[in-house]
């Protein structure tokens, strides 16, 4: 190895280096911030303090002690309400996107879409006239204010059902021929901006009685993912040879069956995968919860956003440390499904 070999290793490895600390360093000062005292963190003096010098606890203990609260503060300074609603809408949406784009993925996987009974736009156009089907029952359900219950939800999902099979039916019967790229048509669900669509969401929530509750959380938070789901989803299934599903059908299997027993377990590093990214999106979201939360339900990126006193302004110090606290469920959750998120991470990246 000549020397210029060795300065171009030694090149590569400063950047890295460099790239590594740019990264690591918000981190590393959000974590210093939530232990030092308000003298270290707020700019009096113009100090900078990169470390604490009087390490300290105050900052964890204003946001758990039930019923804390602070004079001339904005909001509340107790966290628990919006963990407690952070970590269930984010798993409820989680799940949510996960149990209906696991399926969608693998049928777009599966089945060739060069054949079908619908293209994308008589889909899209099946799923608007769903939408105006169910919109008066929704309606009528909200005036009976049973549409916050479970079998109000209930009823509607299976009404919902039927309907959409109906709708197929009919449709069935006058078109039959390419259905198109459906992957793409459901890729264009993101393709709005949030802030384009969550204010015609949030009328459409609130004249449903679904604002500020969990199950309108949920749902929302669903949808918004679903499109992810399926797209990661349907590329680990590729990966999957379809012999394996031939080979179990033969062997006396059902197409659940084959579908349970021989391809989901061997997608389980892509599931953890989706799973991980889809939960972080959901549980770091702060424009959907800002528009449909404002009390009851209220959620940890909005809490931080109201955490300003009129004594001291913004709450660094609080804000830190629930941001230490709001860290703890992605990493516990990262290490709980490690052996399967590097196996899900390059899961397809050897093309058969």
């Amino acid at each position: 190895m000549n020397k210029s070999h060795y300065g171009r290793s030694a090149l590569r490895y400063i950047l890295v280096i460099i790239v590594a600390l740019f990264a690591i360093f918000p981190t590393y000062w959000m974590v210093t911030i939530a232990f030092k005292p308000q003298a270290e963190w707020t700019s009096a003096g113009g100090v900078i303090y990169w470390w604490p010098q009087n390490p300290t606890l105050a900052n964890f203990q204003k946001l758990l002690s039930s019923g804390n609260t602070q004079f001339f503060s904005a909001a509340s300074m107790n966290a628990w309400p919006a963990i407690k609603s952070s970590a269930i809408v984010s798993v409820g949406g989680t799940l949510f996107a996960m149990i209906i784009g696991i399926f969608a993925a693998y049928g777009l996987s599966r089945y060739d879409d060069s054949k079908g009974d619908f293209p994308w736009y008589i889909a899209l156009g099946r799923l608007g006239i769903l939408v105006l089907a169910l919109m008066p029952l929704m309606l009528l359900w909200s005036r009976l204010n049973i549409i916050n219950t479970w079998y109000g939800i209930a009823s509607i999902v299976i009404i919902g059902i039927f309907v959409d099979d109906l709708i197929a039916r009919i449709f069935g019967r006058f078109y039959s021929g390419s259905v198109g790229n459906l992957a793409f048509s459901i890729l264009q669900l993101r393709m709005f901006p949030p802030i384009a669509i969550i204010i015609p969401v949030m009328i459409m929530w609130a004249a449903l009685r679904m604002v500020d509750t969990w199950y309108g959380l949920v749902i929302i938070y669903g949808v918004i993912t679903f499109a992810f789901v399926v797209w990661l989803m349907k590329s680990f299934f590729d990966e999957v040879p379809r012999e394996l599903d031939e080979a179990a059908i033969v062997d006396g299997a059902s197409y659940w069956g084959a579908f349970f027993k021989v391809v989901l377990p061997l997608a389980k590093g892509g599931i953890a995968a989706t799973a991980l990214f889809v939960f972080i999106l959901n549980w770091s979201d702060f424009l959907v919860a800002l528009f449909l939360s404002n009390r009851d339900w209220v959620t940890i990126p909005v809490f931080l956003n109201r955490l300003v006193s009129a004594e001291t302004g913004t709450q660094y110090g609080p804000k830190a440390a629930l941001g230490v606290i709001a860290l703890i469920p992605v990493l516990l959750f990262g290490i709980m499904i490690q052996k399967y998120l590097v196996r899900g991470l390059t899961f397809g990246a050897v093309k058969k």
